[in-house]
């Protein structure tokens, strides 16, 4: 927290108070009279930036304005929109979700009109493998070529495709005044490599930069911090034992090597666990030594003694289910509350046979790790309205809109676009009734009435912005269109709402939306503090999260580790550490001998997360224990 060396890595283990150490160093810093300007602290939630800021404000007594917390892409917004003539935007630039992204890919693809196979359409639409390849190409920062030369040889032969494609993209992004995802952190990175004044510029004044989680980093993330901090006290924070998102294109490599890259670096390890008994860190500790490639450390707690962790396999999946939901009753039976347990899984199909059982005994629970909230239809259908008044140029939210309205079909849009394109202001043109549909003007004349009310009102206040589209045509359309679930769609628009009265601006709304997963769902969970319910979650989606009892299931080979994580069993078995670390008194180990989540069985026995654990480290519960 008081280290003032020019570089400082933090080895923090899961319940190690990393967050608190984190905190305490920024209040450190601000108590010496660093400007606050001069401090950029990385998060990777926006929401967990927010909390430090707060946890400050509580240890120095205030929170001086100018302190720079955000994500890396939030970040990189903030800085793309100062200078936004100098990367081809405009500073009301929107940016494409992955649906809009995937869309304007497609099209992108279409428009060269080629005559692929219906297998290698399917793969590279349906699938989203073009989207990934473009994506990852970006985030390990690889031209495409080598990208694809290099990690997916077997589909060189497209290659010539990939680039028309990946040309005929950024065009369009241009045309749209947008940028994806990835582009937050590549056009940032590239802004600072070719000008040599806004780099020196952040570079003076970022003299402490700290950053968490940085095993979760990308190469282009890498790049960022070593290119801003070239002359800066760097602090950063992570744990390479959770380094699990490789599938994003995290590189553990990043914090392994950081102390090469910067040799000056002093680190420091984080080793006493506050959270969970001895026993579970125990088996965390020794299923975790199996790997190889890491920074070797202990865990260890002051934690009274607790229960070692235990081991079920059942007969097949149906019973492992039953077991599991025998033991949320019997715990909860015993004065546990639901939200003090959680049930863990590897990948979310190993976890339907647990609903259903969950759905016979009437026990409440919710999903994380699914479908999110921003990528329901109701909910993009409101998200397009509004980014059409931030930015008119957003082909694919007009899109969006326009196929909503009676006669109004893609041919048409089509038309209609290439005219609004050629109006330096597409909105006021379509409201100003310079533009017409050649058909469909029933639909026309609806849409462009409510654009004129959109017009009218007020950007700042977000939650009548939402009212005047649900008055419209749209109320209408959601009824006609959902009218099985009609009301709870509604119920869906209301959050956005609610949540929308908490920003400043349409803008704000919009950008932070985008910019932070799973807000919606954490601020439900705040709203109804007093609603109780079971968790079930996917383990990436658990990370960072305990509770008291944690029941991990599906733990047969070929499921956990998967038979394509075998291929990269390390980061499988860092998986599961994290899985395990985050129960605080119980942990349950559940496997199958036999499975039927396919067609017909499945044969593999219990992972070899099991097998490779001494029988000193758990205990096992037997088959006829219900």
């Amino acid at each position: 927290m008081t280290h003032r060396g020019s570089a400082l890595l933090g080895i923090a283990g899961p319940g190690s108070g990393k967050t608190r150490a984190l905190t305490f160093r920024v209040a450190n810093l601000l108590q010496e009279n660093v400007r606050p300007e001069n401090i950029l602290l990385v998060t990777f939630t926006n929401k967990a930036a927010e909390e430090m800021k707060t946890r400050v404000k509580e240890i120095i007594g205030s929170l001086p304005p100018g302190l720079w917390a955000g994500t890396f892409h939030s970040i990189g917004a903030r800085i793309l929109r100062r200078h936004a003539s100098l990367v081809n935007r405009g500073p009301n630039f929107s940016i494409l979700d992955e649906d809009d992204r995937g869309a304007m890919i497609k099209s992108s693809l279409a428009a060269l009109k080629l005559k692929l196979p219906a297998k290698d359409q399917n793969l590279f639409i349906k699938k989203g493998l073009l989207r990934t390849i473009l994506s990852s190409a970006r985030n390990s920062a690889l031209d495409l070529e080598d990208y694809v030369y290099t990690r997916l040889p077997e589909l060189s032969h497209y290659l010539p495709v990939f680039k028309q494609v990946e040309e005929i993209y950024e065009e369009k992004k241009r045309l749209a005044n947008a940028f994806d995802f990835d582009d937050l952190l590549s056009v940032w990175l590239k802004l600072l490599q070719e000008n040599k004044q806004i780099r020196q510029r952040y570079q003076e004044q970022f003299q402490h930069i700290l950053v968490d989680e940085y095993q979760d980093t990308n190469a282009i993330q890498d790049q960022l911090v070593l290119l801003l901090g070239e002359n800066s006290s760097i602090c950063l924070v992570g744990d390479d034992a959770q380094s699990i998102y490789s599938f994003r294109c995290a590189e553990i490599g990043n914090i392994l090597t950081f102390s090469q890259k910067r040799p000056d670096c002093t680190v420091v390890k984080l080793v006493q666990n506050y959270r969970s008994v001895p026993e579970i860190l125990e088996l965390a500790n020794y299923s975790i030594s199996n790997n190889r490639q890491q920074i070797p450390k202990e865990l260890f707690t002051v934690r009274a003694p607790g229960e070692k962790p235990y081991i079920y396999i059942a007969s097949d999946n149906f019973k492992e289910a039953q077991f599991i939901v025998h033991k949320v009753l019997e715990l909860y039976d015993e004065g546990q509350s639901l939200s003090d347990i959680a049930v863990l899984y590897r990948s979310s199909y190993l976890a339907q046979d647990v609903e259903l059982e969950l759905l016979k005994k009437n026990i409440p629970y919710m999903t994380f790790g699914g479908l999110k909230f921003l990528q329901r239809a109701h909910i993009k259908d409101i998200l397009a309205w509004l980014k059409i008044l931030e930015n008119p140029l957003d082909e694919i939210s007009w899109q969006r809109v326009i196929l909503m309205h009676e006669g109004l079909g893609t041919a048409t849009f089509q038309q209609l676009w290439q005219k609004m394109r050629s109006y330096p202001q597409p909105l006021q043109a379509v409201t100003g009734e310079q533009i017409s549909p050649p058909r469909g003007l029933k639909g026309w004349k609806s849409l462009v009435g409510t654009l004129r009310q959109l017009e009218d009102a007020d950007r700042e206040n977000v939650p009548w912005l939402i009212q005047i589209i649900l008055e419209s045509h749209y109320g209408k359309y959601l009824k006609e269109k959902y009218p099985d679930d009609f009301a709870e769609r509604i119920m869906g628009i209301e959050r956005l709402a609610a949540y929308g009265s908490r920003c400043a601006s349409l803008r704000e709304f919009l950008e932070s939306l985008i910019l932070e997963e799973a807000l919606i769902m954490e601020d439900l969970k705040e709203e109804n503090p007093e609603k109780e319910y079971l968790t079930l979650s996917t383990i990436h989606s658990a990370k960072g999260k305990e509770w008291k009892t944690v029941l991990l299931i599906g733990l047969n080979e070929g499921r956990f580790p998967t038979s394509q994580g075998i291929k990269n069993i390390e980061e499988e078995r860092r998986l599961f550490y994290v899985a395990a670390t985050r129960a605080k008194d119980y942990l349950y180990l559940t496997s199958s001998r036999e499975e039927y989540r396919g067609w017909g069985s499945y044969l593999s026995g219990p992972s070899s997360f099991i097998r490779e654990l001494p029988p000193h480290c758990y205990q096992v519960i037997f088959e006829d224990y219900f």
